[in-house]
């Protein structure tokens, strides 16, 4: 499962660490609004009832667009915005992400005013101060705001848009606080688990090195000595703690990496408590224990997936500049006025 929200914090962060800019949010329009010719502080869309004006859209959308060239160029190939993926073309594509981008921020927003998460006056001199760190770090405050200013954002917008990762914290701390009304009850966690096909599981790691057959030798013993245990439990604990894989118990969700695919599919087939035999793969002899779900562990991204579920079922409606925005255009747009800088 991808942990977009998990990273909010982190794509916040980058906000005030990155690219991004406007001269003054209240005069001259900023590189967004002069690439995609629309009023950056008139309502572009709502969510939910929330009005988002347009320059927050068109921050994700530059966001995206960049993001895909970089991509495009890591791996050698010729941007073509015109291409076809699922759902469209690879322009609709941005257009649409840029959009799941903005709902999901506005309903950061939404569900912080109806659980009364709002942002204190430490939490402003907070972000004060990261203003001040970052701009030190980028040379000053000059420096800073010529970075920012080529993604469209001044100050106060990147402050804006930071304020809404420290309003997701805030309500985090809330979902995590037993008894809140956001607190999630075990058998929402549960379903959750069984929904996602969730797995915790625990393995005895034997690492094949340098002489793979004594490796395999050496797994054979212990799954010998695991299967005529009195406490196959307690054994299979003490041989995995003592085992080639250090990370003990985990929680796995479809696409996760930690384990080969090979042994995520095996660990699928195991009923809760059930051992299996010994498994070959790349970095060695796997024998692995399926125990009941690690709901703790699951906290965080049933976190994430009421947040996601929510913006994407929240009631989205734009305006007539929306529908006629063209993503590439935009971007090509776009780029012509940051190599032109900040004139007219």
């Amino acid at each position: 499962m991808k942990k977009r929200m998990t990273a909010l914090a982190l794509l916040l962060c980058l906000t005030l660490t990155a690219c991004g800019g406007e001269k003054d949010s209240r005069g001259q329009a900023s590189f967004l609004g002069r690439a995609a010719e629309i009023r950056e502080e008139e309502t572009l869309l709502t969510v939910d009832g929330r009005e988002v004006p347009g320059w927050r859209y068109l921050y994700w959308l530059a966001y995206t667009c960049d993001s895909i060239r970089d991509r495009y160029q890591e791996s050698g190939l010729a941007l073509d915005w015109a291409a076809p993926v699922t759902g469209g073309t690879l322009a609709d594509y941005a257009k649409d992400q840029a959009l799941a981008d903005t709902a999901l921020y506005a309903t950061v927003e939404n569900w912080a005013e109806q659980y009364g998460c709002g942002l204190t006056e430490e939490d402003r001199e907070g972000l004060a101060a990261s203003w001040a760190e970052q701009a030190e770090a980028h040379g000053g405050e000059t420096a800073y705001l010529a970075d920012l200013e080529q993604m469209g954002l001044d100050r106060q917008r990147a402050e804006e848009l930071a304020g809404v990762g420290l309003l997701y914290g805030k309500l985090y701390a809330l979902y995590s606080e037993a008894g809140s009304a956001l607190a999630p009850d075990e058998a929402a966690l549960g379903a959750f688990a069984a929904e996602t096909g969730g797995l915790t599981v625990d393995r005895i790691l034997v690492a094949a090195g340098e002489d793979r057959e004594a490796a395999r030798q050496r797994a054979a013993e212990l799954f010998s000595r695991l299967n005529g245990a009195a406490d196959q439990a307690a054994e299979f604990a003490a041989l995995a703690a003592a085992g080639d894989d250090p990370a003990g118990p985990r929680t796995l969700l479809p696409g996760e990496e930690t384990l080969p695919a090979s042994l995520l599919d095996a660990a699928a087939e195991l009923a809760e408590g059930q051992c299996s035999g010994i498994l070959e793969s790349e970095e060695g002899f796997s024998i692995l224990r399926r125990l009941p779900p690690d709901l703790d562990a699951l906290a965080d991204d049933y976190f994430d997936h009421l947040l996601q579920t929510a913006a994407e079922n929240a009631a989205v409606e734009t305006a007539e500049a929306y529908g006629a925005l063209d993503a590439a255009a935009f971007y090509q747009a776009l780029q012509t006025v940051r190599t032109a800088g900040g004139g007219a």
